[in-house]
Formats: C-alpha cells, sequence, structure tokens
C-alpha cells in the first residue's frame, strides 16, 4: 500500500512541475522570436551599432535556445513521471539530457560573458556557476537512479 502511495504523491507532483515547465516553454518559444526580431535591425546596421551592443543582442537567442532545450528535457521527464513511467531507462535518460545541456548552457554563457568582458570592455562579468552546480546535480541525480536500476535488475535475477 505504501509504494502505492508514493507513486501516486509522484504524479501528483509530476503534474504541478510539469504545468510549471509547460509554461516555461510557452515563455520561451514567444520570447525567442521576439529577441529575434530586436537583432535583426541589429545585423542589417553594422555601422550604426556599438559593437559591444551588437555582440551581447545577437549573442542572446543561441543562450534563449540552450535554456529551451534544457526546459524541453526536464518537461519530457515530469511528463513522463506524469504518465506513470517512474524511473525507466527513457525517463532518466531525459533528466541525464537536462543535466548535460545545462551544463552546455554554462559553458557557453561563461565563454560568451567572458569574452564580452574582455574584448568589449563590458562593466558587469556575470558569474553563472548556479547553472554548473545545477547541471551536475542533474547529471549525478540521473546516473545515481541508473545505478539503482541496475541494483533492482540484479536483485530480479538473483531470486
Amino acid at each position: 500500500m505504501k509504494n502505492y502511495q508514493n507513486k501516486a504523491k509522484i504524479v501528483r507532483v509530476s503534474k504541478i512541475i510539469r504545468n510549471i515547465l509547460f509554461a516555461g516553454l510557452v515563455v520561451w518559444i514567444i520570447g525567442i522570436p521576439a529577441v529575434l526580431i530586436q537583432v535583426i535591425p541589429v545585423i542589417t546596421l553594422w555601422s550604426r551599432v556599438v559593437p559591444a551592443s551588437r555582440y551581447l543582442q545577437c549573442g542572446t537567442p543561441l543562450l534563449m535556445v540552450l535554456c529551451l532545450i534544457v526546459n524541453l528535457k526536464l518537461f519530457r521527464f515530469f511528463d513522463r513521471l506524469k504518465n506513470g513511467h517512474l524511473f525507466d531507462a527513457k525517463t532518466v535518460g531525459n533528466l541525464d539530457d537536462a543535466g548535460r545541456w545545462w551544463v552546455a548552457l554554462w559553458f557557453i554563457e561563461t565563454l560568451f560573458y567572458g569574452i564580452g568582458h574582455e574584448f568589449f570592455q563590458m562593466t558587469n562579468k556575470w558569474d553563472f556557476s548556479g547553472n554548473l552546480f545545477a547541471g551536475m546535480t542533474l547529471i549525478f541525480v540521473a546516473w545515481l537512479l541508473k545505478e539503482a536500476q541496475e541494483l533492482q535488475q540484479e536483485q530480479e535475477l538473483t531470486v
């Protein structure tokens, strides 16, 4: 009875988190074209724009696309949990992929703002170490769940 109650709680919480992530997907899908619309005049008017602002405006869509991918992978993870696919290989794979994309986002952001700070003398140098920590945490949890799956399979084979 306890396992059924735990599964019901996981499904209920996953529905809520999935809905929040769906709202995030909608925001990213609307936000990326809105930013691209602002970037088009910057690209066409190269000589009239300060290089630092051009650099920032043209690089932002890439970062937004990476955020969209992370959001999408997390959405898929919680969608599978909501549908009752608790911790199977595909579900855990979505969590692992989200973590890897999040680490890629951290790397690109660090590179992007590092270059901007060095070459264009931007006043603020951003630190996004929280993205690295979050991505590594997701990768660790996915690894932990994969190991738990293998242990469970070994136990089922020995019984």
